[in-house]
């Protein structure tokens, strides 16, 4: 099986669960750190999701509930259990000999250690088979996204970057703020694409897009709107070709600043043009498609 992106998060996360035999969804990460003896309590203070203290072997988790979100909360909880959990971090983020350890979770720190402390959070709380079973119950899109929140209690941000992790469906989750990309995240199968330019940390979101049309307009965001369009795949990834992707795209309120983009691709071309020639076909095709092709002749 291939190593995914911060595996030894993925394989620690699974173990925790399997100790205490938990398969079920929702996982709940303050019972988790209550049966390590450690105590969680609220952190009022801007700019910091949570943090983790730690004196000898007693443990406190602070996390910020200044955000009326229960799964951001939950997922801080989870994150600073990945801290906890995770060889190497005690060591790491204690090193200047302090005992508090500030985090800053959810996907916006550009620190390996908070993002391995992240990729745990998600596959604690949000564990892959369960998971990618509640997935194959509904159909790609927000619906989904939705739904999953619901069952993990989870954010809606890290469930649309879990699905997108884990979907098997041609999908990219992008954050965006003032019309500059905060994040981005492709499934396997849209990855697997040939020519994808990913969508750069503090890019723009492209012109001619549902979202950027939607970013201009503060009160959306701020409000919770949506809006469903359709674009060429193009614009947004400069890949070439005719494919089209349905636009999905929902303000997350006023707490939370982000538009979040959700990107699903057509499995075709758009009828009104032309399909390319056998020859440009073949040229297109994945190397893994090519060899199931009948043979040419030189």
């Amino acid at each position: 099986m291939e190593k995914r992106d911060f595996w030894r998060a993925e394989a620690q996360a699974a173990e925790v669960l399997a100790k205490r035999k938990i398969a079920a969804l929702p996982v709940d990460p303050f019972g988790i750190a209550a049966g390590e003896g450690i105590v969680c309590e609220t952190l009022k203070s801007s700019g910091v999701s949570g943090c983790l203290c730690g004196a000898g072997n007693t443990f406190t988790i602070f996390y910020n509930d200044s955000i009326n979100s229960e799964g951001f909360r939950r997922f801080t909880v989870a994150h600073e259990l990945g801290h906890y959990f995770l060889e190497g971090h005690y060591k790491y983020i204690f090193s200047d000999g302090n005992s508090r350890h500030v985090s800053d979770s959810g996907y916006s720190s550009d620190d390996p250690i908070e993002r391995e402390a992240d990729a745990f959070a998600a596959a604690l709380l949000m564990p892959p088979e369960p998971f990618k079973t509640a997935c194959a119950r509904v159909g790609p899109g927000f619906k989904t996204i939705e739904t999953l929140s619901e069952k993990c209690v989870s954010s809606l941000t890290a469930t649309a970057i879990r699905y997108a992790d884990l979907s098997d469906d041609p999908i990219a989750i992008i954050g965006s703020s003032d019309n500059r990309v905060q994040f981005a995240f492709l499934s396997a199968p849209l990855k697997q694409r040939r020519n994808l330019i990913w969508p750069k940390k503090n890019s723009g979101v492209p012109e001619g897009t549902a979202t950027h049309s939607f970013n201009r307009d503060p009160k959306n965001v701020t409000r919770s709107r949506r809006t469903i369009s359709r674009a060429l795949m193009d614009v947004w990834f400069d890949c070439g070709g005719t494919a089209y992707v349905s636009e999905e795209v929902v303000g997350l309120g006023s707490s939370y600043g982000l538009t979040l983009t959700i990107l699903v691709a057509d499995p075709q071309p758009d009828p009104e043009y032309e399909e390319d020639s056998e020859e440009d076909n073949f040229e297109n095709m994945l190397p893994s498609d090519r060899w199931r092709q009948p043979r040419r002749d030189e």
